[in-house]
């Protein structure tokens, strides 16, 4: 810059530098405000931590919000490699004997043989022709297109849409022989799942030149439980027995006729106390989360990001709220009603801890109570208006549904609590704004004509479905509580963004007009003293 040519040279002042230290007293304004800035910046990152922590909050508190999610029932085998089972929470406790006579196995039917299964051709006819088969009644035709392979066949017959479960696989069977490569396929298990090669226009794929019939023969499995029945077997087409202890899936593995094993269900309180730990511990994570951004630390002197923010300050009540409250839509003769009954309890700074004694009694005398008070629950008055469906603005307790139908069995109106509910189809949908908002009865026509149907409705919204359903509303991304405070933030960030910027261009004048004023000086300076000399050597010359 021209200036720095001639700096202090004629008034031996460094004004460049006095330039510099009047420029950092002008610019105090903008540091303020990007010191301002950065606060909010603090608080905006705050928010977003917070609001992550609520998210996978609520993604545990969905994972626990129905009955078979919080309690674990579990299932013991005195011979684990004859019967294995799994219990859900429906299961009752207790034990049964096992007798199996034999496995359920499958059809596998297997091909005389051919030549190879990439190179020849097992329909070289000229046109397309038609393997057959039939399970359970069904026969089920594949199209074979001239010039396919056996290994062709194979992967036509498994890519069929309409394939009911069987299985074509090609089997090598060493001899190098010209039948030495066997198409085989395999059903699922069980009688009704059997094979049987029809008479499709495929020469040696038929009927007659298939094979000598199934190289195994399909079975179901046959067992007794409990000693029944006496004379005969209990039958499941599958190994896995699903229906026939309620709530219990046996995997049946081996037999042992004429003797017996038994499976014992109980209830798996150490696998309930480990949920209602992650309970716990994620809520617990949530608060001091909070408190750790809301905190003043009078020790340091250092405030939280979001100290005496009133929406941080109001989350972490809503949630200390719902511990502390009893749970909304339980059952009258409920044993528990709040989460304190069975140990869940708070400790120091708003934190809940576990009771584990108490929780263990709890347990041990009402094992269902306690998955009542973290999961949904509900039941009705009558089969013919059951609930079906709510959502996070539903709240927890008990509904007078009245439903009006013609004689074709159609809803014509409805009501909840004596508010008018919406039709849809089957279905009666709750008014919004009311309690029962996002709600919906299924309705099942009772028959005899036109008439009217009503039933009390009970919906129980336990801790982890309210935890839920909370941090929801407070993390949705267009109108919840944290992104309203994130975009007023971010709104005033831009906003000092602006100021920021107006102050910058301010000090760019600023500086061009002092460096400008010392300039002029600079110059006269010069100026002068030239005169000064030009006037000495006159005066010397006299």
């Amino acid at each position: 810059m021209p200036t720095a040519q001639v700096t202090g040279l004629a008034s031996g002042i460094d004004w460049q530098e006095t330039v510099s230290l009047m420029m950092q007293i002008e610019s105090q304004p903008m540091v303020l405000l990007e010191d301002r800035k950065d606060s909010y910046q603090m608080k905006l990152e705050a928010w977003q931590t917070i609001n992550s922590n609520l998210l996978s909050l609520k993604s545990l508190m969905d994972g626990m919000n129905e009955q078979d999610e919080i309690l674990k029932k579990a299932a013991s085998s005195t011979d684990t490699s004859i019967a294995t089972a799994i219990a859900t929470t429906s299961a009752a406790t207790g034990s049964y004997s096992l007798e199996i006579n034999q496995l359920a196995q499958s059809d596998i039917w297997t091909h005389d043989g051919f030549t190879d299964e990439n190179t020849t051709a097992v329909n070289n006819t000229g046109s397309t022709q038609t393997f057959m088969y039939t399970v359970d009644s069904t026969t089920y035709t594949i199209n074979v297109p001239d010039g396919a392979t056996l290994a062709e066949l194979a992967e036509l017959i498994n890519d069929d849409v309409d394939n009911p479960g069987v299985q074509a696989t090609i089997l090598n069977d060493g001899s190098g022989t010209a039948t030495a490569y066997h198409l085989q396929l395999t059903g699922q298990t069980g009688l009704s799942n059997a094979i049987t090669i029809e008479d499709g226009s495929l020469d040696n794929f038929d009927n007659d030149d298939f094979g000598v019939g199934p190289t195994q023969s399909a079975q179901n499995a046959q067992f007794k439980i409990n000693g029944y029945p006496t004379a005969s077997w209990l039958e499941s087409d599958s190994n896995e027995v699903t229906d026939s202890i309620s709530g219990v899936t046996l995997n049946l593995k081996s037999t042992n006729a004429g003797e017996t094993i038994n499976i014992t269900i109980t209830n798996d309180t150490a696998a309930v106390k480990t949920k209602i730990e992650e309970f716990v511990n994620a809520y617990n994570e949530a608060v001091a989360l909070i408190d750790l951004k809301t905190n003043y630390d009078e020790q340091n002197e250092i405030a939280g990001p979001l100290f005496g923010d009133g929406n941080a300050i109001g989350i972490k009540g809503d949630l200390q709220a719902i511990i502390a409250s009893a749970v909304p839509g339980l059952a009258d003769d409920a044993r528990y009603k709040s989460l304190s009954e069975i140990g869940v309890e708070f400790g120091e700074n708003g934190l809940i801890e576990i009771d584990d004694s108490k929780l263990s009694d709890a347990l041990d005398e009402d094992f269902l109570a306690v998955g009542d008070l973290f999961a949904f629950s509900s039941s009705s008055t009558s089969n013919d208006l059951q609930f079906f469906y709510s959502n996070e603005n539903t709240q927890g307790g008990t509904y007078n549904v009245v439903a009006n139908y013609d004689a074709s069995g159609n809803l014509t109106s409805a009501t909840i609590n004596g508010n008018a509910a919406t039709i849809n189809g089957k279905y009666i949908i709750g008014a919004d704004g009311q309690p029962e908002e996002g709600l919906q009865i299924e309705f099942t026509y009772p028959g005899g004509g036109a008439g009217s149907t009503n039933a009390e409705v009970r919906i129980g919204t336990g801790s982890s479905v309210r935890i839920a359903n909370r941090a929801s509303f407070l993390t949705d991304p267009i109108d919840g509580t944290i992104q309203n405070s994130e975009d007023g933030i971010e709104d005033t960030i831009e906003n000092i963004e602006r100021q920021i910027e107006r102050w910058a261009q301010r000090l760019v004048t600023k500086q061009k007009q002092l460096e400008s004023e010392f300039l002029s000086m600079e110059i006269l300076t010069s100026q002068m003293q030239s005169m000064g000399q030009f006037v000495s050597a006159m005066l010397s010359g006299l």
